[in-house]
């Protein structure tokens, strides 16, 4: 029997290491929740035209793990317009919904209200500011 050499027992340990590293996403403890608002106008590029502010229920929320492109996951907002990512692992993350946009470009469309988050330990419940978004009565 051939003994094991130390240069791949070194090799091996490395491997082993460099496979263990914890990237953002699901598998972890901590979590990031947040509440969404329905800022409805009678003139979407005029603020003045308020017509109410409501919690935004059954509105989609994205969520994006560290520097990747696409939405990671996604939920939806209860009746009260919270929202809930759990089981994260510490990270930076990106949490995006849609909004009509105020800017009175033609044509319409929808932009994303984005918000920055960083898990910095593993129990962390990451609370955001509330996103705000709009809609043309």
């Amino acid at each position: 029997m051939k003994p094991i050499s130390f240069n791949t027992v070194a090799l091996c340990f490395a491997v082993s290491c460099a496979s263990c590293v914890q990237t953002p996403g699901e598998g972890g403890r901590a979590s990031i929740v947040g509440h969404v608002v329905e800022e409805e106008r009678l003139v979407l590029e005029n603020p003045a035209s308020v017509q109410g502010v409501y919690p935004a229920t059954d509105q989609e929320v994205f969520l994006i793990y560290g520097d990747n492109v696409g939405p990671d996951d996604n939920v939806e907002t209860n009746h009260e317009g919270n929202f809930v990512f759990p089981w994260l692992r510490p990270g930076d993350y990106t949490v995006y919904v849609y909004s009509e946009d105020t800017s009175g470009v033609t044509p319409t469309r929808d932009v994303a209200v984005v918000q920055h988050v960083t898990i910095s330990s593993a129990n962390e419940t990451v609370t955001l500011d509330t996103l705000r978004i709009f809609k043309d009565l």
